[in-house]
């Protein structure tokens, strides 16, 4: 249950990033640009991937350490004007149900050997 709740959040939180970088981009902007951009923003998040797929302790650790990055990215976004923030308020908290999930499934691993 726990692995399968950090799978989902970890899934949310990308599919919601992404589609939030091309929602929010200006009209003039070029697809091609939202997609370098988008990949330079979650391609550290994507290489984690492996740490929601086998729920592996070690990689799930790695998962929060970068997580922290995420969180304080996105709670300064909640400062800004209204459908920018509206978007942080939903990257933050698939970040922190990410990173609770990300630390249960830890302990529950830890506590299995």
């Amino acid at each position: 249950m726990i692995l399968w709740l950090m799978r989902l959040s970890y899934l949310l939180l990308l599919v919601i990033g992404v589609s939030g970088l091309f929602i929010l981009a200006p009209p003039q902007t070029p697809w091609m640009a939202t997609l370098i951009m988008a990949g330079l923003l979650y391609l550290p998040l994507l290489l984690m991937a492996p740490a929601c797929g086998k729920g592996d302790p070690r990689l799930a650790t790695w998962l929060c350490f970068l997580l922290l990055i995420y969180f304080c990215g996105f709670s300064i976004q909640l400062l800004d004007p209204a459908p920018v923030r509206t978007l942080a308020i939903a990257k933050t908290s698939l970040t922190v149900m990410l990173f609770v999930t990300a630390a249960l499934q830890i302990r529950k691993e830890r506590h299995a050997d």
